[in-house]
């Protein structure tokens, strides 16, 4: 009886403790799938809920002209990197002017 009570509440405890675990997990699963529907609406250019080949490859275009920062047609490691780094700083300074528009809260 006494070995019972003590797996009963073992286990009562180990499920307390680890649902803040399993709730943290689950959030960032659902930041990743709506960041990917984010990223699936601005690809569906006609907003039909489906991707074409042509909206699919006119969005990698898009993405390869802006990586490809001197305009020659190829993407060098470097440009790469930079431009990487360009489109970062941008996410950067949006977050930035984002956070500076919303009203303060006490």
């Amino acid at each position: 009886m006494k070995h019972s009570l003590v797996l009963s509440l073992s286990t009562c405890l180990i499920v307390l403790l680890s649902s803040p675990v399993f709730a943290h997990q689950h959030g960032d699963k659902g930041h990743k799938q709506d960041k990917a529907a984010k990223m699936f609406d601005r690809t569906d250019a006609n907003q039909d809920g489906q991707l074409e080949l042509a909206e699919f490859l006119a969005h990698a275009e898009q993405r390869f002209k802006a990586m490809d920062l001197n305009q020659d047609g190829y993407v060098s490691k470097e440009e790469g990197r930079d431009a990487h780094r360009q489109m970062r700083e941008k996410r950067k300074q949006d977050r930035k002017q984002r956070k500076s528009e919303q009203p303060e809260t006490e």
